[in-house]
């Protein structure tokens, strides 16, 4: 791992907001701890979940290998993956590219952005899995990172991303406009956020 530094989460079950790390990279033998502890959480509660002749929910990401995507972009500098720990465990993880992508928005059109390929907080902060996450704040803190990152590439805080369904709402809560789907990308919305309204995330982003 390279630079690490602090951030702040809100811990479900009092209230409080505690401090957390984020690291701006992560290797191979991390994220393959990651997949184990995310998995073997799942499997468990999906179990326990059956036994009580409960349904489980079905997570869009639940097949997303960690280990593979850091692997796939662990030498190149355009793509880190960055990692939030909190309380001994990683909270969440996320996959940016900061080159090669350019805005679609009007007013903003081909200027370069920061593109979040890959973003998941752990099973343990989705109120589908738990009735009462652990974490919350963990979406919020990675976009700021990624806004921040958009910023020190002159960038201007504009970021980009193709969101699954269950985090429509999420993106669109923040700020993120829907440019439409995207047949080129398993027909997956596509988002953007402009300069603008990177700046009003920064300024009101709370966990």
């Amino acid at each position: 791992m390279t630079t690490s530094h602090a951030v702040f989460l809100r811990r479900n079950a009092t209230g409080e907001l505690v401090e957390a790390t984020l690291h701006e990279r992560i290797d191979g033998a991390y994220a393959r701890r990651v997949d184990d502890a995310w998995l073997t959480f799942l499997a468990a509660e999906e179990a326990k979940a059956k036994s009580q002749g409960q349904n489980f929910i079905d997570l869009e990401h639940s097949h997303w290998a960690w280990e593979a995507k850091v692997a796939e972009s662990a030498r190149l500098l355009s793509c880190p993956t960055l990692a939030i720990e909190c309380d001994g465990e990683t909270q969440g993880l996320m996959l940016l590219k900061t080159d090669g992508h350019f805005a679609k928005l009007q007013g903003e059109l081909n200027k370069p952005l920061v593109y979040m390929t890959y973003l998941a907080s752990a099973p343990w902060n989705l109120p589908g899995v738990l009735e009462q996450p652990r974490f919350s704040g963990v979406g919020t803190v990675m976009m700021a990172a990624a806004i921040q990152m958009s910023i020190e590439a002159e960038f201007k805080g504009r970021i980009g991303l193709h969101a699954l369904p269950q985090a429509e709402s999420f993106y669109e809560c923040h700020g993120l406009l829907s440019l439409g789907i995207d047949r080129e990308k398993e027909n997956l919305k596509y988002y953007e956020l402009s300069a603008e309204e990177a700046t009003r995330f920064l300024s009101r982003k709370k966990p």
